[in-house]
């Protein structure tokens, strides 16, 4: 069982084994869901967008984990981008990050910035990390937060100088 904060409620208590699991989000440590990078073939948005949507439907916080994917499909880019940012507002509610690892170091920036288009728009953080490790060790991090916390955070952070 996991008991999680809900910004509708102050505790949910989750069984497990009451999510389903899905062919592309392994949801077994369910509020750490994990894409699962085999499942994702070319014309995988639509089903994507489907399994998203259920777990929305759970109205409890998760965190989603995946490895970086550069030879996604440019139909599936604009598939899932949309999804995302016609889902905005619940996303925003209920998923607390998108995690993406990439464990190359010299790739790490160029993936953040592909991650950071992807997401923009969503209402939902996007974090890049070196490995599954440090994904789990971040993740209950972000699932502590509620979405008005990290709004708050957005709207009071001190702009950031930038690297030419």
């Amino acid at each position: 069982m996991i008991a999680i904060p809900s910004p509708l409620a102050k505790s949910i208590v989750i069984d497990a084994s009451d999510v389903p699991n899905q062919r592309m989000h392994d949801t077994s440590r369910f509020p750490f869901v994990r894409l699962r990078r085999r499942a994702v073939q070319p014309g995988y948005a639509f089903g994507w967008g489907a399994e998203m949507q259920r777990l929305l439907s759970l109205k409890t916080p998760f965190v989603i984990v995946s490895d970086h994917d550069a030879d996604e499909t440019a139909d599936d880019t604009r598939l899932r981008n949309a999804w995302l940012r016609s889902h905005r507002e619940t996303l925003a509610l209920f998923c607390r990050g998108f995690i993406v690892i990439e464990p190359k170091i010299e790739a790490r920036a160029s993936t953040r910035e592909a991650v950071r288009a992807a997401t923009e728009g969503s209402g939902v953080r996007m974090v890049v990390v070196s490995s599954i490790r440090v994904a789990g060790d971040l993740a209950p991090v972000l699932l502590k937060h509620s979405a008005s916390d990290l709004e708050k955070s957005r709207s009071t952070d001190k702009p950031r100088l930038q690297m030419p």
